[in-house]
């Protein structure tokens, strides 16, 4: 008796570790992106991001424990006879006690890898705040499309970009991910951090691989080796 209560144990114990090897194989959650051509962005539409506030100087950013950016849509569009892939962003700040829209659905760049072309937002390169950038990551290309509008100098330091606002004593240095994801944004003004913002993912909104049929194949799996596990003790109980 003592054997066969041995032996359901370890089935039980292998068909949990059964379990864990098949969501492990098949992880719940996966970055999406989105790709024309050689262009892609690191997100999927409806990819939510969230910045928390670790330090901050200024009474407003104090007041801003978090930052929320939305892709609002992905497509396509022709400029100049060529073919861009196209951003568009809602991003919010979260004051006191609700979220607080700062733009919505508005665009946030276009972009082709084959033209080395690149367009910010005139939102995103005036305030520096540049959240999320095309793959694989090429900095330079970033810097220049931020410079050209005029008033914003750049520095490249290993996976960091600086943007100068042209001596005036103050700085947006951002830290980018391999995934094209800042994970760090922060503003610095004579040698004092303004805000500076990290990312926090697990706050991060992504897309499951698969879509239902993951989850259904997971459960369906699931609920199979319960049956084999219900069905091999009911024998062992008869012998």
């Amino acid at each position: 008796m003592k054997l066969k209560k041995m032996s359901q144990k370890k089935f039980i114990a292998s068909t949990a570790c059964l379990c864990l090897i098949l969501l492990s194989i098949f992880p719940l959650y996966v970055l999406g992106s989105t790709t024309l051509g050689e262009s892609t962005f690191p997100v999927e539409e409806e990819s939510e991001f969230i910045w928390e506030t670790v330090n901050a100087t200024e009474s407003w950013y104090i007041d801003v424990p978090l930052v929320r950016f939305t892709v609002s849509k992905i497509y396509n569009e022709t400029f100049n006879e060529k073919n861009y892939l196209f951003l568009n962003y809602t991003l919010e700040f979260y004051y006191k006690i609700s979220w607080v829209p700062e733009y919505t659905n508005s665009f946030y760049m276009a972009y082709n890898k084959t033209l080395n072309f690149l367009n910010w937002s005139s939102e995103g390169f005036r305030s520096g705040n540049l959240f999320i950038f095309p793959t694989p990551i090429n900095l330079t290309l970033i810097g220049e499309a931020v410079e050209k509008e005029g008033f914003l100098n750049y520095s490249v330091i290993e996976q960091k970009i600086v943007f100068d606002y042209n001596g005036n004593g103050t700085r947006i240095e951002i830290s980018i991910n391999s995934a094209g994801i800042s994970t760090i944004i922060e503003k610095i003004t004579n040698g004092t951090t303004i805000y500076r913002w990290e990312l926090n993912e697990d706050e991060i909104i992504i897309i499951v691989p698969f879509g239902s049929n993951y989850i259904i194949i997971t459960i369906a799996s699931i609920i199979l080796l319960a049956v084999i596990t219900k069905k091999k003790i009911a024998n062992s109980r008869r012998h």
